[in-house]
């Protein structure tokens, strides 16, 4: 892990695994990695240039035999309406729902009571998001069946 990481990772894995009671890593990119849990693939994405932000993202739906225009389709209509996004690695039918944070001043590590104040209302964002995907895959999947 890059040493410029070393505090910002620390803090957000210690705060969000407090808050959600799941074990989580740092990996190499100084990223702090859940793995699998009841969400799908829980990650918060950090970046070097930017520690006053953060990306909280779940990969939350995999089935390469969903054609691609169906999942951008889909994607794009929930992202209309809601505050997470939704994005599609095409060759794989695999779909991530991410939602960036700005926690703190331009270059500053945010403080651990703001991280925690968040944590809550991000994940239900997320989670928004996830079943408005749900919904219109399932509307879709009824319509072709009708």
């Amino acid at each position: 892990m890059a040493d410029y990481n070393v505090e910002l990772s620390q803090l957000h894995r210690r705060v969000w695994q407090d808050e959600l009671g799941l074990p989580a890593t740092i990996d190499e990119y100084g990223w702090v990695d859940f793995g699998s849990t009841d969400l799908g693939e829980l990650c918060i994405m950090l970046r070097e240039y930017s520690p006053d932000g953060m990306e909280l993202s779940v990969k939350f739906f995999t089935d390469a035999s969903v054609p691609n225009e169906d999942l951008l389709r889909i994607c794009n209509n929930v992202n209309r309406s809601e505050d997470a996004k939704l994005t599609v690695n095409s060759p794989y039918g695999v779909v991530r729902a991410s939602l960036y944070l700005l926690l703190a001043e331009e270059g500053q590590i945010p403080e651990e009571g703001l991280v925690r104040a968040v944590i809550g209302r991000a994940i239900e964002k997320v989670v928004q998001t996830m079943e408005a995907f749900t919904k219109e895959l399932q509307n879709l999947q009824t319509g072709a069946e009708t």
